[in-house]
């Protein structure tokens, strides 16, 4: 049976590498090369139960193939999305039962709600909710119940690049520092970091390897951190092309609002594409 259990307390225990056991532990990452972005599969061997991290409309029916085989429970998003519309909404009408989750802070549109240290539980499995905001306000990660493995969504960043804020989903630097420094770091160093996106330097890595790139490229403190956000010479993380009606849609758990079907529809009648 799965559940959503509200906790206030979660542990960082018996953390090694998974390089070579995705598959032992019954977790998969998918991919979206338009958008260059995860999804995380995760079930429980035993009854089947499984979750989908970050699910991407344009892989819904990829992602129904890989489920044909498991009891998909949950479509849980680590935050509201700016370049890429969730597979949620289209998901949960080609799957009975399925819900969506995203966190209270998100103000998004969602089935159900979670905040720092809730459980969610698949068969025997769980994952925990960590409040990381800052790339949005209302940022999830999810550190797997045998603290072997933290997603992270857009919190972290391989090889220290591509950080940015959404200021239009309530982002903040600061945020994201205290996010960074003071949670995700505290993570055991052999914790593996599976990200939200492919920015070339890697599929996955640990909180170790992660918080020594960022310490040689900006520093080791909170301070260093925002100057180095902050600094002019910085090469900004490119704007997705479709980053409002990404967020206008994800706000709504994946729908296309009214608005911008309209829109949608007047581009394709007078050009013939919708981009």
């Amino acid at each position: 049976m799965s559940t959503i259990i509200r906790r206030k307390v979660f542990h960082h225990d018996n953390v090694v590498n998974i390089d070579n056991e995705l598959k032992e532990l019954g977790l998969r990452q998918l991919y979206d090369a338009e958008s260059k972005s995860f999804s995380y599969l995760i079930w429980d061997k035993e009854t089947e139960e499984a979750v989908l991290i970050d699910p991407v409309r344009n892989q819904v029916s990829r992602d129904v193939i890989v489920c044909t085989n498991l009891k998909l429970m949950y479509a849980i998003n680590t935050h509201v999305h700016e370049d890429h519309i969730s597979g949620a909404a289209l998901l949960k009408k080609k799957i009975k039962g399925l819900k969506s989750v995203i966190s209270k802070a998100s103000g998004a549109d969602a089935d159900e709600y979670i905040e720092d240290g809730d459980e969610i539980h698949f068969g025997k499995r769980h994952i925990v909710a960590i409040a990381t905001p800052g790339h949005t306000s209302g940022c999830m990660s999810f550190l797997l119940d045998d603290g072997k493995a933290v997603i992270t969504g857009d919190t972290l960043s391989l090889g220290g690049v591509d950080y940015n804020i959404v200021q239009e989903c309530g982002g903040s630097v600061w945020s994201l520092c205290d996010s960074i420094f003071h949670k995700l770091f505290h993570l055991p160093d052999s914790c593996v970091v599976l990200p939200g996106h492919d920015n070339g330097t890697g599929t996955h890595s640990t909180i170790e390897k992660v918080r020594n790139e960022l310490s040689a490229l900006c520093g080791n403190t909170t301070e260093d951190f925002v100057d180095f956000m902050d600094c002019p010479s910085r090469t900004p993380a490119q704007v997705p092309p479709k980053k409002n009606i990404c967020i206008a849609c994800n706000k709504k758990d994946g729908v296309e609002p009214f608005y911008v079907r309209c829109l949608r529809d007047k581009i394709k009648n007078r050009w013939g594409v919708f981009g």
